[in-house]
């Protein structure tokens, strides 16, 4: 039997990095439209070279549990004894009552303004000087 283990992470920008245990499979849940999207790597370290290496075993329309279920049926066919997993979290629909409020909004309030275009200038030409607000005179 595999060991499950939690995927530990690390987010750098838009990218996840991660060190797995190789060999291993990762099961990773995410969802698109509400609907949960699965997929299992294998991760291993090539012999010769020391190279991490994967390979994308299952991809499929299915649930957290359908995918683990499927990676702990398949790990003993390759050598595997961990199971690291992911399993990101759907965000919640919105109430009817929500999207009703949303619609009932002026457009101008559910959209940024559009922000303002610079002035086209040549290159090598210096920005015009901003000018300043009239001074009220004294009396």
């Amino acid at each position: 039997m595999a060991t499950l283990l939690s995927l530990q992470s690390v987010a750098i920008g838009d990218v996840d990095l991660f060190m797995p245990s190789p060999p291993c499979l990762v099961v990773n849940t995410f969802y698109v439209d509400g609907e949960p999207e699965s997929s299992v790597t294998h991760v291993w370290q090539d012999p010769l070279s020391g190279e991490l290496r994967s390979e994308l075993i299952y991809m499929q329309p299915a649930s957290f549990e359908n995918a683990l279920a499927w990676a702990e049926e398949h790990a003993s066919s390759r050598s595997v004894e961990r199971i690291h997993t992911r399993h990101v979290a759907a965000a919640p629909k919105p109430t009817p009552a929500a999207k009703r409020k949303a619609a009932r909004q002026p457009a101008a309030k559910r959209q940024a303004a559009p922000k303002a275009k610079a002035a086209a200038r040549k290159p090598g030409r210096k920005a015009p000087a901003k000018r300043r607000p009239a001074r009220k005179a004294k009396r």
